[in-house]
């Protein structure tokens, strides 16, 4: 792994990147400790790899009473994904949206 400085406007920002690093390195830390626990040994590329097939998908369409609608799903993982979330006792499916914006009024 090559360092390379990092500069920043403020001291926030500085603080804000070193917490961001050491915030991610414990997710990766974590989640590979629990995968280990359970004999996959996996190095995070792979990791990301097999959970990268997995999208989130947003569709907007309008309908015919002028209503916008909003709707934001997860595609479905594949089988490998979800045996390392059955393993993380993770969601393979996160979350599922549904956004109904009304019309605005005709205009007097």
């Amino acid at each position: 792994m090559e360092l390379r400085p990092i500069y920043h406007q403020t001291d926030d920002n500085s603080d804000a990147h070193l917490f961001f690093g050491l915030l991610s390195y414990w997710i990766v830390n974590t989640v590979r400790h629990k995968l280990k626990l359970q004999g996959i040994t996996h190095y995070w590329t792979e990791l990301k790899r097999i959970l990268s097939t997995q999208k989130a998908i947003t569709t907007k369409a309008e309908n015919a009473l002028g209503e916008q609608i909003e709707l934001r799903i997860c595609s479905d993982p594949t089988d490998a994904a979800s045996e390392l979330y059955r393993i993380l006792g993770y969601n393979p499916i996160p979350f599922r949206r549904h956004t109904i914006k009304t019309a605005p009024p005709p205009p007097n």
